[in-house]
C-alpha cells in the first residue's frame, strides 16, 4: 500500500460495483475490495483502514451486521465507516447512524466528487 493515500476497504456483493469503485477511486485511496464479509473482518482486523465502505443488503449479512461484528471485536473504532447502498431497512441504518455505528450514509448511485469529498473530509 502507498502511504501517501488514505486506505479503504469496500465490501459489496456486487462485483461490478467493487469493479467500477477500484477504477474510479484508484487515485484518491489505497483500496481494497471484497465481496466476502469474512475476508472483509480479516482485512480490518489486520489492517486498521482509514475507511470502512460496504453495501447493506447483501446475502451473508448485512452492511449493519458486519459493521457491527466489526464494532464487537473492537476493531473498527478509528475508521470512518459509511453504508452505500441502493436499498436500506431503514430501521437498521436509522438506528446505526443514531447509534454512531456509521458515519454516514450514502444513496446508489453516488456522485463520484460527492463521494470523495465526503471520505476526504474526515481525513486524518
Amino acid at each position: 500500500m502507498n502511504d501517501n493515500k488514505p486506505t479503504l476497504i469496500y465490501l459489496d456483493d456486487e462485483e461490478i460495483n467493487l469493479i467500477l469503485f477500484k477504477e474510479m477511486f484508484k487515485r484518491d485511496f489505497d483500496i481494497v475490495t471484497t465481496s466476502s464479509p469474512d475476508d472483509a473482518i480479516e482485512h480490518v482486523k489486520n489492517n486498521k483502514p482509514n475507511f470502512i465502505l460496504t453495501d447493506q443488503l447483501m446475502p451473508v449479512m448485512t452492511g449493519v451486521e458486519y459493521l457491527k461484528e466489526l464494532k464487537e471485536l473492537g476493531i473498527s473504532n478509528d475508521s470512518t465507516k459509511v453504508i452505500i447502498s441502493g436499498y436500506t431497512q431503514e430501521g437498521d441504518v436509522d438506528e446505526a447512524l443514531e447509534t454512531k455505528l456509521i458515519d454516514h450514509f450514502v444513496s446508489k448511485p453516488w456522485s463520484y466528487q460527492n463521494l470523495k469529498d465526503l471520505l476526504l473530509s474526515h481525513q486524518i
